[in-house]
């Protein structure tokens, strides 16, 4: 391993260390994953896991029957959810949940605009889920729910450190610092380090923690690059749909072996058609409006 990634990890548990309570996920996440993982699962089995969180069982229902999925019957029971919806989008849906609503817990005392982190994180879920279904892979709720959580490290490190944090914004609103910079700077690691350590100390899945670690800087030898190539691609198209964000770097590194990966669309000088992608996305955003309140918002 290398020695720049041992310090970082060492620094990230010396932060936490300095943390009361770091936030834990609900052991219900953890059975999810272990139950659609295991074969011998079947759909009654799901839904009954499922429906043990009565909560959680009535947002899934209301995210399997939102026009983002469009199905002309309605799916009255959490069984039929998993049969038509299948394991893996149902494990997906459910982990964006409660992840959202761990998002969301003790939110008040953040040095970000939280709204605005919201907005960011849920329009990177939204793109990433549709460049990795472009791009042909097959479970494309993976990504979704990779692309939620990339930014989780700008709310560990900002809930728990916020004057400290709020040096960081200083640095990237009036001394011209890029964000991760700053927070190396301040802090001695990224958000990105932290939020795939927080997500490692889960137990969440493999390419949920790469994502996050490399969202800002995909590795050539990843084992899930087409992923984290998504969510890359993904940040970046948010953050050019919100130029307010000072510390933005919309310089954006491409390759044939990137473009050909996510079998990108290119404009008739060849390069990447930006406008497809930023009108797609809108598109998705405007189609799933009632999708991201549920996920957003108990009720």
């Amino acid at each position: 391993m290398d020695i720049s990634v041992v310090d970082e990890i060492d620094q990230i548990r010396y932060l936490a260390s300095r943390v009361t309570s770091l936030p834990a996920l609900p052991l219900l996440a953890t059975r999810l994953m272990e139950a659609v993982d295991d074969p011998d699962t079947s759909a009654s089995d799901l839904a009954i896991l499922i429906s043990s969180d009565p909560a959680l069982a009535t947002r899934l229902l209301k995210l399997a029957n939102s026009a983002f999925y469009g199905f002309a019957r309605r799916i009255g029971t959490v069984n039929l959810a998993v049969v038509v919806l299948g394991f893996e989008t149902v494990r997906d849906l459910s982990l964006s949940v409660i992840i959202s609503d761990c998002f969301i817990q003790g939110s008040n005392n953040v040095a970000l605009d939280m709204e605005e982190f919201w907005k960011h994180s849920i329009s990177v879920a939204i793109a990433s889920r549709m460049i990795y279904k472009m791009s042909g892979a097959s479970h494309p709720g993976e990504a979704f729910i990779a692309g939620l959580v990339h930014d989780l490290g700008k709310l560990f490190l900002s809930r728990y450190y916020p004057e400290d944090y709020i040096r960081v914004l200083n640095k990237t609103d009036h001394q011209g610092y890029n964000l991760i910079d700053a927070e190396k700077e301040v802090f001695l690691v990224s958000h990105p380090v932290a939020g795939a350590w927080l997500l490692d100390e889960w137990n969440m899945p493999a390419w949920m923690v790469e994502s996050t670690r490399n969202h800002h800087a995909p590795v050539a030898d990843s084992e899930h690059k087409k992923l984290v190539l998504s969510v890359h691609f993904a940040n970046h198209l948010a953050t050019i749909m919100n130029i307010e964000d000072k510390s933005a770097d919309l310089n954006f590194d491409s390759n044939p072996e990137f473009e050909k990966l996510l079998k990108l669309r290119k404009d008739d000088q060849g390069a990447i058609d930006f406008p497809f992608y930023l009108e797609a996305i809108k598109q998705e955003l405007n189609r799933s409006e009632g999708f991201i309140g549920t996920i957003r918002k108990p009720y």
